[in-house]
């Protein structure tokens, strides 16, 4: 009796080993954090354009005031700046990016013969991404962001938000906790990008019309540089 518990025991502990190990492998297989993170990284970089279209110098005079968008008073330098080109491109970018992503998640799936639970990410992403976007032009149009430099880069950065806190859901439905703490860091790294807490300075030197960029740089960069460092390790444990 005591030999047959024994070796009840035995089997027990062995089907629990080898259920837990598949549970790990399959894990790792349904991951593919690297093409979100590479994709919005890419997405990120490439807004620059569209918000260099909404920024114009213009006469610096307080009796006339910006014409159409936010007056930003930079070393002497006045410009206009206008949310929309920028707030159009995120609402597009978003959806277009985040259907990729699930497009690539099921494809993955399909490949490996394993589930993937994409769509609550996906959704998250789109969601957020859509209300940070239109309240970011909203915002700007209606010079709510002040008159001090920082003022209306802030708030047209504001969509870069949505991004960290999307990846907390990734985070939940890859059960990481390895994204858990990049979506943390990221979620820094882009409060401090948007002006939310201390001020990021970064002095390149640029001119009004581009002082978004280093912020852009920095928060794509970060992506990108995440994406690949997933990659490498999803290679590793492949």
């Amino acid at each position: 009796m005591t030999d047959e518990s024994a070796l009840s025991a035995d089997i027990a502990r062995q089907v629990f080993s080898t259920t837990e190990h598949l549970t790990r492998r399959v894990r790792q297989a349904q991951r593919g954090t690297w093409f979100p993170l590479v994709l919005l990284g890419l997405v990120v970089v490439a807004a620059a354009p569209f918000y260099r279209l909404g920024r114009h110098v213009v006469t610096c005079d307080p009796a006339l005031g910006a014409r159409g968008g936010v007056e930003l008073i930079y070393k002497g330098t006045c410009v206009q700046v206008v949310g929309w080109p920028a707030g159009v491109y995120w609402i597009s970018a978003f959806v277009l990016a985040y259907a990729a992503i699930a497009a690539f998640y099921v494809h993955r799936a399909r490949s490996r013969g394993v589930g993937a639970r994409i769509l609550p990410y996906v959704g998250a992403g789109v969601a957020v991404g859509l209300i940070f976007g239109v309240l970011s032009g909203w915002a700007q149009q209606l010079n709510l962001a002040g008159m001090s430099p920082s003022g209306p880069v802030a708030v047209g950065l504001v969509p870069l938000i949505s991004i960290s806190l999307a990846l907390f859901v990734l985070a939940r439905v890859e059960r990481s906790w390895a994204v858990l703490s990049f979506a943390i860091g990221y979620l820094v790294v882009t409060l401090l990008a948007c002006g939310i807490g201390p001020r990021l300075n970064i002095d390149v030197n640029l001119s009004p019309t581009w002082s978004f960029l280093p912020a852009l740089a920095l928060t794509g960069g970060v992506l990108l540089l995440g994406g690949a460092g997933f990659a490498l390790a999803e290679r590793r444990h492949a």
